[in-house]
């Protein structure tokens, strides 16, 4: 008796903490609800201590399994899910997701789309792994980058497709601080953030992350910076925020400034992946070549009357709604899971 081809599009990833992707995955976990597409997500492998994706698949109601116990048992389970439970796509995010998942397409012939979210190049065992998975971008149907930068790294054809973020149930940030959101790690140069700090004694600066160089930078920062952790929900953090600094050396179109922007926050960023495609500088936030021109960004914030930045706290928040939010990205995302377009 031939089987009858389900409906789930399934979004695979693997995650320990809540970062950029999973944050992604959510994002669109929900824009597909939202738009009548059930969805359901895969976790490649069960580690000690659960993903906090998980509480927040829960609280939107996705549902979401485990495929294995390690990566091995995690292939055998979503080839034999795949050809039992026959969903109409399989959406990979991550260098091991996406491993993973075209394994099973070779084997199954499931429809495959591969999404590729990292700027940097790793390093270690990890940078192996990254180069298998951009050569073999061509096994998937459909190959997606959050930037065009990345997609620069990807040796066949790829298509560019923005963030995106639910913007109907945000409030508005009314908050003053000063902040940097994300992995305390060499990429994201976090010293930038901490050498700012120095040249504006008066104002306080707050670190909401964690990663290799948390030590390092907590014994070379001034007494106005504070370091708050790893962050499990930043829906209690963001409405004390006014300022956002991205210092980053590699991005691709990060999902912190998405967040930040559709809630009015103002962001500041270094000139990286497509954050001068998101920014208008002085229009809707800041842009910034240098190290030094972001002192020179934040010394013209403050020196903005406050109608002056309300009117780019306006602008930040009205190009999220037009360009970044799920009701604009949604739609072409769905067209690609369509059985006739391969």
């Amino acid at each position: 008796m031939k089987n009858h081809r389900g409906n789930e599009v399934w979004l695979i990833i693997d995650s320990r903490q809540f970062g950029g992707i999973e944050t992604h995955v959510l994002q669109l976990a929900a824009g597909l609800l939202t738009h009548n597409q059930p969805v359901k997500v895969w976790l490649i492998t069960q580690y000690d201590v659960p993903s906090p994706l998980c509480e927040k698949l829960e609280t939107l109601g996705v549902p979401y399994q485990y495929l294995g116990s390690n990566t091995c048992r995690a292939i055998q389970n979503l080839i034999q899910f795949v050809q039992t439970q026959l969903p109409i796509a399989l959406h990979a995010h991550g260098y091991k997701a996406n491993l993973v998942a075209k394994i099973a397409k070779l084997i199954t012939g499931t429809k495959l789309i591969s999404t590729y979210h990292a700027g940097e190049t790793p390093k270690g065992r990890v940078r192996l792994y990254d180069w298998l998975d951009r050569v073999s971008a061509g096994i998937a149907n459909h190959a997606l980058t959050v930037s065009r930068a990345i997609g620069k790294k990807v040796p066949t054809q790829t298509h560019y497709l923005e963030n995106f973020i639910d913007v109907d149930k945000l409030g508005l940030s009314h908050g003053e601080n000063i902040a940097f959101v994300g992995r305390l790690s060499a990429e994201k140069a976090p010293e930038r953030f901490v050498q700012l700090a120095k040249q504006f004694p008066k104002q306080l600066f707050h670190v909401y992350g964690t990663g290799n160089l948390a030590h390092s930078l907590q014994e070379t920062a001034t007494g106005n910076v504070h370091f708050h952790g790893h962050q499990a929900d930043m829906s209690t953090v963001w409405p004390n925020i006014s300022l956002l600094m991205i210092c980053s050396h590699y991005e691709g179109l990060p999902m912190v400034a998405l967040e930040a922007m559709s809630r009015g926050i103002v962001v500041i960023s270094t000139a990286v992946g497509e954050m001068p495609q998101l920014i208008d500088h002085q229009h809707n936030g800041f842009i910034a070549q240098n190290e030094q021109q972001l002192k020179e960004c934040l010394t013209l914030w403050f020196s903005l009357s406050a109608n002056e930045q309300q009117f780019i706290r306006g602008n930040a928040l009205k190009s999220i709604h037009q360009h970044y939010s799920q009701q604009a990205i949604i739609p072409k995302l769905l067209s690609l899971y369509e059985p006739s377009n391969c």
